[in-house]
């Protein structure tokens, strides 16, 4: 059987034996929304969530970083400022925050990437402010103790517009929602301290903190909180795209941040949570192409959904191209300092808390647990270096499989988990 696996632009073919294959996993088989319906949804959608006073209004947009072009901002955005446009609100009004968190800026020659030419060329588009403490402003403390450092651009305007995707997320439950506005607009200190919530006191991952999980995770607890100081006393609503399982948007909704978001990650665990009766001796997945595997640090979210149905000490094939190299130096460097003693890592992060050392802990975690081999741009070397195995005859590797396993052509859309 012939196997076609994205990666960048591309993809990587190999072939299986059939009789090796337990399931595809692909979600329910959900049509894609046209793009013209999507349009259509958020132009009412905003015209019907604003003020009356709309026109009298600063308003301020608040999009996803490019780890989240699958959202196609491109295409949704324009649409967005041309409605508030129609409604009277004058460009001069309208700002774009690019939501970073504590990822790096954005250069200006890649907005139109992130918001469509259309914005690029009649509104000011920022980056979130993130460590630029001169452009910060604390507004208050979560009730779990976080001080709410966000961006000033964002704070001062009186209506916020938030678009974004709704996707599985390994630390708030789910990405999306509140967590554009912490960690997306927030200052580092305030999401250091809210991601901390993660890991517990003997420097072991707190259990409730996982894809899925809302209720009694401290982390999304804690951004609700956030997001609810925030909003206080503005108007606001959410425009939420999610992607079913071969990566294309099957929802798009606007409306209250909360009721839309909670809706939102309904619909994706009825199209992107699969289940399967056993766990497999292996799992070959890719990351799911361009939009989702530029970067090492991004791409680990497919893994994380992935490793849920594979046995103990089974193999794993991770395709992702990581044409932008390891996402993340801090995480790069706890991936090669902490390979064979993530102890040490787990007590660091518990006194100096950082996301990249985070994720670098839990990839360990499945490297030592699993045989992983990525297979991406990196050459041998660098893979080796990383903690992975390396493979450049995918027929080979495919032929010393042993025994039964599953395929996730989208593992970043693609919840895995075994049935209770």
């Amino acid at each position: 059987m012939k196997l076609t696996l994205k990666q960048g632009r591309g993809s990587i073919n190999f072939n299986i034996p059939k009789e090796k294959i337990l399931d595809l996993l692909l979600g329910k088989d959900i049509p894609a929304l046209p793009h013209g319906k999507i349009l259509d949804i958020i132009d009412k959608g905003i015209q019907a969530s604003v003020p009356e006073d709309i026109q009298n209004k600063t308003c301020a947009v608040i999009i996803p970083d490019d780890t989240r072009l699958w959202a196609r901002g491109d295409l949704f955005v324009p649409r967005i400022i041309k409605t508030l446009s129609k409604l009277g609100v004058p460009f001069d009004q309208m700002r774009i925050i690019i939501a970073l968190g504590t990822h790096e800026d954005i250069l200006p020659d890649r907005f139109a990437e992130l918001a469509g030419a259309y914005c690029k060329e009649h509104v000011k588009i920022l980056n979130s402010a993130g460590s630029h403490k001169e452009r910060l402003v604390n507004i208050g403390t979560t009730y779990k103790g976080t001080p709410l450092f966000v961006t000033k651009e964002a704070w001062e305007a009186d209506h916020i517009i938030l678009f974004g995707g709704i996707l599985h997320h390994m630390l708030a439950g789910f990405g999306g929602g509140r967590k554009y506005i912490m960690p997306g607009i927030a200052g580092e200190a305030s999401i250091r301290y809210n991601h901390s919530l993660a890991i517990r006191e003997d420097g072991s991952p707190h259990p409730l903190v996982r894809q899925a999980k809302l209720a009694g995770n401290p982390v999304n607890e804690d951004l609700t909180d956030g997001a609810g100081i925030f909003l206080k006393d503005k108007t606001a609503c959410y425009a939420a795209v999610a992607a079913n399982g071969t990566g294309d948007l099957f929802y798009a909704a606007v409306g209250d941040l909360h009721d839309t978001f909670m809706e939102g990650c309904q619909k994706l665990n009825q199209a992107c949570c699969v289940q399967v009766v056993e766990k497999g001796d292996f799992v070959l997945f890719s990351a799911g192409g361009h939009r989702c595997d530029g970067q090492l640090y991004q791409a680990t979210k497919a893994l994380f959904n992935a490793v849920n149905v594979v046995k103990e000490g089974g193999q794993i094939l991770f395709v992702a191209a990581c044409e932008q190299g390891e996402g993340n130096l801090i995480f790069a460097r706890m991936l090669k300092e902490f390979r064979k003693n993530s102890e040490n890592l787990g007590q660091r992060l518990v006194h100096d808390f950082d996301m990249p050392s985070y994720v670098a802990l839990r990839v360990i975690d499945i490297l030592n647990r699993f045989r992983v081999t990525l297979v991406s741009k990196f050459d041998e070397k660098k893979t080796r270096e990383l903690g992975f195995e390396y493979t450049d005859n995918m027929d080979h590797y495919a032929e010393k499989l042993v025994g039964k396993g599953y395929i996730i052509p989208f593992a970043e859309n693609i919840l895995a988990q075994v049935k209770k």
